[in-house]
């Protein structure tokens, strides 16, 4: 039978074929969502960080390595940096930061008190602090990353703009978000191709200088953004 379909299919120019699954990808099976805003809540995220084996399925020291290297591919370093993490989750890219650079100082923000708890226990010699993104904050930065964070907001504009309000006058933001070509997470509220988030970055953040592309592992797209163009270089 299954030889009779196919080549039903070919006289029509069509064919069968079996999809290999990626053997290389390095994405865990995606937790079961109900609903994108309560997992995105306050509560649902406490409930998240409080699964020490999912939490654990999700990090890769690997990619806070990427980070800091595509940071440094652009010319900008960590030394002597006030360095910011916003939506740190359990502190691993603040930790890579630490082991990789001398900063001036090293400060997470997190929504998750869960999250925050965890990474009070598991990073020493940084700043943890409750922080909701929709309200912003005064203090200002040199560095600032903002890393998995922007899919997961109602409002990721008005998080973006008061992200971009904390860089100090040379600063920089690195922000990230999965490539929305390939991206099947339920509890993610947008999902941008390496086009339309080209598109965001620039209407959201006008005024600003602006470089995107994706990571070279396909997986992810990323936005550097400065208030001095001569702060970031071309690859």
């Amino acid at each position: 039978m299954k030889a009779l379909i196919k080549k039903a299919f070919s006289l029509v120019g069509l064919g069968i074929y079996r999809l290999e699954q990626n053997s290389n990808a390095k994405w865990p099976p995606p937790p079961v969502v109900s609903s994108p805003l309560y997992h995105n809540s306050k509560e649902g995220l406490n409930e998240f960080y409080s699964d020490k084996d999912v939490v654990e399925s999700y990090l890769d020291p690997g990619f806070y390595e990427r980070l800091i290297d595509l940071l440094m591919a652009h010319g900008v370093d960590c030394e002597q940096k006030r360095i910011a993490d916003i939506g740190c989750g359990t502190g691993g890219l603040l930790k890579a930061v630490k082991a990789r650079a001398q900063t001036t100082s090293l400060t997470g923000f997190e929504y998750s008190e869960k999250a925050l708890e965890i990474a009070r226990s598991q990073v020493s010699g940084v700043e943890f602090c409750y922080f909701d993104v929709y309200e912003g904050m005064p203090r200002q930065f040199d560095v600032i990353f903002c890393i998995e964070v922007l899919e997961h907001l109602l409002h990721p504009d008005v998080a973006l703009r008061n992200i971009t309000a904390m860089l100090a006058d040379r600063g920089v933001a690195l922000v990230t978000v999965p490539n929305g070509r390939i991206d099947n997470f339920d509890g993610h509220i947008n999902f941008w191709s390496p086009e339309s988030w080209g598109v965001f970055l620039k209407q959201t953040c006008a005024k600003l200088n602006i470089k995107t592309g994706p990571m070279e592992n396909g997986q992810n797209n990323y936005g550097i953004i400065s208030r001095n163009e001569s702060s970031i270089e071309d690859q």
